[in-house]
This record gives C-alpha cells, structure tokens and sequence, in this order.
C-alpha cells in the first residue's frame, strides 16, 4: 500500500513560515537545509512537511488543503491567534475536521482531536525483534 510521505508547500519566507509550524505543532527540522537553498524540512514524526521557497518555474496551483491531528484544540487556537487574528470554527454538522483555518501563507488545514482515519503506526521489521 502506498503512504504519504511528505507534503510540500512554496512559501515567499520559508523561515517564518517554518517558525509558524513549529511553534504552533510542535513540528521539528527533520533533516538540514540544503546548501544554497531556503527549503525547510519539518516532520511530526511520521510525515514530512517541505517548505520550499516559491520560484517562478514553481505551479501557481498549490495544496487544497491537509489534516493535522491535535491534542488540544483549545491550546492550538490559542497558538494558532498568537500568530493570526481569526481563527473560524466549521459549522457543527460538519463532519471529519473540528476546525478549518489557514496557515500565515494561506494554506488550508483541517485540524481535529478525534482525527478521520484510525491510524496507528506499523513498526518495522527492525522494532519487532
């Protein structure tokens, strides 16, 4: 079966940017940045999120949008306002995602405690020995 492994996002500052999901995830640099690019690695563990810098011979069409797991809403929004001024909750009927908002750069995300899929991770063969 095939897994998603990262996802990539074009930013106009990938630093900021990087400092956004960080600070509001808990997302960490996954690996270094490239010598003489901007792009920014992050991961949450399980998936990799690539900040890349924006380029012209980059598509004008980007990500729709993705899911973020969370412990705590109440928490994240407070974050999510340290960093922006509106932060809008979906309508309650509503289903798969609590809360619809959008990163400093206009990314969509579907953010929810409960999640949509029950996903645990698979150890490797290596773990289960």
């Amino acid at each position: 079966m095939a897994q998603i492994r990262h996802l990539a996002i074009t930013s106009d500052d990938t630093e900021k940017l990087a400092s956004f999901y960080k600070e509001v995830f808990g997302f960490w640099q996954s690996r270094p940045t490239p010598e003489g690019l901007k792009t920014i690695y992050l991961t949450d563990g399980t998936v990799e999120l690539a900040i890349l810098a924006n380029s012209p011979n980059q598509s004008p069409n980007g990500l729709y949008h993705f899911g973020i797991k969370v412990d705590d809403m109440d928490e994240t929004i407070r974050k999510l306002e340290s960093w922006q001024k509106r932060v809008q909750r979906r309508p309650a009927d509503t289903s798969f995602a609590e809360l619809r908002v959008s990163d400093i750069d206009g990314n969509l995300m579907d953010l929810s405690v409960h999640g949509f899929l029950e996903y645990q991770p698979v150890k490797s063969s290596k773990e289960e020995k």
